[in-house]
């Protein structure tokens, strides 16, 4: 425990460490608020900014709360009518969330883009929009709730997992090869505890150190958008939050679930991401000589996976396409490219990124939920045999 707590010490207090934690803090509060004071909301004629906004937006659809009807469509254009101004580049300027959300699912208007819109004039019943009939064909039945603000959650949470990632490769690379750098390791095999107390005591306070970061940020985030745009979005439909409409039912399954179950799944799938980054790191520090080194290895190989993806597979794909081999031998390949694929997602870089969800589920027509256990299964394995490696190699040097 002694050592555990020296080392953990040893972190926390590189110049690098709190610079790097004010940043980051400094982006998410930035990055919030900004979004914030974008909010607005038009209430009979008065409109309302920042807060101000959202706490309108809630209030009036506390009223509405409830199964979604038709009649409830209409009551809601009755008590506050159709947005009529839509500026290019900015969007409705006279909406709230309500109806916003009836001009979007049930009535005769729409926002493709900046110059495709068109302003509602009538409402129209669900069953006859495509928007409508997807909300209303559901697994569970739809309940109008106000949801507003969250949509904004995953892509400031991947960003800020990219710079956890960041800090932690600076922070964690000369764990180990800085005592060689410095050749202080012969120095530390003599100690009373011995390299095996030592390495244990680096594995343990840097898996701490990775794991309090992402806790830390992960309940900040929840605290700043559960407090503010309120908890029940978290009860909504993912896929209509996160993209802000509604996909073809059943084209992902794993979007067709309440919105915190979504979430609950890509912070699980970062906590992943950050422990494998952590263990990928600490085997690359052990087996370096310079700090330096380690923090150009360590980067390297959390970046490399993109390069692998957006560049050799397609290039993969087109040169085997291209050889007019039988279908057999196809899908041979297919398999290898689905198994390189799963390893490719199980990368750090990738398993941050709330997309991947979507994109891993729809690697197998036959089931979407198998790619998701086979990646998770992966980035346990290289996390395992990166722990195991990092022992491995400390102890090696003892023998030398």
């Amino acid at each position: 425990m002694r050592l555990y707590k020296a080392e953990l010490y040893k972190l926390c207090y590189k110049k690098i460490f709190p610079v790097g934690l004010l940043c980051i803090l400094g982006f998410v509060l930035l990055y919030f608020f900004q979004n914030l004071l974008s909010e607005t909301s038009t209430v009979d004629g008065i409109t309302y900014h920042g807060y101000a906004a959202v706490r309108m937006d809630r209030q009036i659809t506390e009223e509405f709360k409830g199964p979604l009807t038709d009649e409830k469509m209409q009551q809601i254009i009755d008590r506050y009518g159709f947005p009529q101004k839509f500026e290019p580049y900015i969007g409705l300027t006279d909406s709230n969330f309500l109806n916003e959300f009836v001009m979007r699912y049930a009535s005769d208007g729409y926002t493709y883009d900046w110059d495709d819109f068109r302003l509602p004039s009538k409402v129209v019943p669900l069953a006859d929009t495509e928007q409508g009939r997807l909300i209303t064909s559901l697994p569970d039945s739809f309940q109008l709730t106000y949801y507003a603000g969250w949509e904004n959650f995953t892509a400031m949470y991947h960003t800020e997992m990219i710079l956890i990632s960041v800090l932690l490769l600076c922070v964690l690379s000369p764990v180990f090869s800085h005592e060689s750098q410095s050749r202080m390791k012969p120095l530390l095999f003599t100690t009373k505890e011995g390299p095996a107390s030592a390495v244990s005591a680096k594995i343990a306070a840097s898996l701490t150190l990775s794991a309090v970061l992402w806790l830390l940020f992960t309940v900040l985030n929840l605290l700043l958008y559960g407090t503010v745009y309120g908890w029940d979005g978290l009860r909504c439909n993912a896929d209509l939050v996160t993209f802000g409409h509604l996909s073809y039912p059943g084209s992902f399954e794993i979007l067709q679930q309440p919105l915190g179950t979504y979430l609950l799944i890509v912070m699980l799938f970062a906590l992943t991401a950050v422990l494998e980054l952590c263990a990928i790191t600490l085997a690359i520090s052990a087996g370096c000589r310079s700090s330096f080194h380690t923090v150009l290895a360590a980067a390297l190989c959390w970046i490399i996976p993109v390069f692998l993806f957006l560049i050799m597979k397609p290039a993969l794909i087109r040169f085997l396409s291209s050889l007019g081999l039988s279908h057999s031998l196809l899908r041979v390949f297919a398999y290898i490219v689905f198994l390189s694929d799963c390893l490719l997602y199980a990368a750090p870089f990738y398993m941050i990124y709330d997309g991947i969800l979507v994109e891993i589920s729809v690697m197998n027509r036959h089931s979407e939920i198998l790619p998701l256990y086979i990646v998770f299964a992966c980035a346990c394995i290289t996390f395992a045999l990166c722990i195991a490696s990092t022992y491995h190699r400390y102890r090696k040097q003892e023998r030398r």
